[in-house]
């Protein structure tokens, strides 16, 4: 029953951070379009997950995933980490891999756009 809601709770918080990204495609002018996504892997240990988020964002603008950003919400360490793998899979052509993991899956949703 917890792989069950943990790997529902990942599913979520992968659809949150598809509709959070769009701002990365704008802040990041002339993006083309992406053929493949860095997210986190379903096992990443949260601890892990939320050090990455620190690390990334101390390289990297996170404003729309800090309070107030038009990401925060939902305030969840994968939908976070999701947002900053792939920021930096973007920027770097580097996903992490003991906590993210290459998709060809779009995961975008509603106005949120990777």
């Amino acid at each position: 029953m917890d792989k069950i809601n943990v790997v529902s709770l990942f599913l979520i918080c992968c659809l949150f951070c598809v509709v959070y990204g769009s701002e990365t495609s704008s802040k990041l002018n002339g993006r083309k379009q992406a053929a493949d996504w860095c997210i986190s892997r379903p096992n990443a240990p949260q601890d892990k997950l939320q050090a990455f988020i620190e690390y990334g964002c101390g390289i990297f603008d996170c404003f729309v995933i800090q309070l107030g950003g038009p990401y925060y919400d939902p305030n969840i360490v994968v939908s976070h980490a999701n947002y900053v793998l792939d920021l930096i899979y973007y920027i770097e052509d580097s996903c992490d891999p003991a906590l993210g993991m290459i998709t060809t899956v779009d995961p975008s949703y509603g106005d949120c756009k990777y």
